[in-house]
């Protein structure tokens, strides 16, 4: 992984990382987006080949929030997160 040098401030409480993992093809971009919370950061969004994924679930998120509020979309992701560990199991 080739991590490109970052520009912000000591002081910022958001930053986003850019890298390229190095494969024997072609170089491949993958960003993600962190928030300096009291617990230390937090990565909240990741960008793969130029897609970031909040963008790309927007159009979900917005539905979901307009039914359910935020609260909606948090259970949503982990009724999703849970799925997805039990049908590792």
């Amino acid at each position: 992984m080739q991590y490109k040098p970052y520009r912000g401030s000591p002081d910022d409480t958001d930053a986003t990382i850019r890298t390229q993992v190095i494969n024997k093809g072609e170089p491949i971009q993958l960003d993600y987006r962190l928030e300096k919370t009291a617990q230390g950061w937090k990565v909240y969004d990741i960008n793969v080949l130029g897609a970031w994924l909040t963008e790309a679930y927007k159009g979900s998120f917005n539905t979901i929030v307009g039914q359910q509020g935020v609260d909606g979309v948090i259970k949503t992701l982990q009724d999703r997160n849970r799925q997805l560990a039990n049908a590792k199991s």
